[in-house]
């Protein structure tokens, strides 16, 4: 579990700004100011972790479930569904 890293960060990030600092990670977000209640859009957040495969994110996700309420992990790289056919 050397790619797992727990974060001291309190910064608050646009997803732009996570994603170039956390290229092709699972983040995990925290404090998050999300725009709607509806998709993904969010003005910033904080990044409580991250890990290069979504299963090492899974202890991230839930030490920061013990200390806040709304917690997510998402994806920073691009995304690929089954082939089209």
């Amino acid at each position: 579990m050397d790619q797992v890293h727990a974060s001291a960060e309190s910064e608050r990030l646009t997803w732009d700004e996570i994603c170039r600092r956390h290229v092709n990670e699972w983040v995990v977000l925290i404090d998050t100011d999300w725009v709607n209640d509806t998709d993904f859009e969010f003005r910033a957040a904080t990044v409580s972790g991250h890990a290069k495969t979504r299963k090492e994110s899974s202890p991230i996700v839930k030490q920061a479930f013990l200390s806040h309420e709304e917690v997510g992990c998402f994806f920073t790289g691009p995304l690929f569904g089954p082939p089209i056919r």
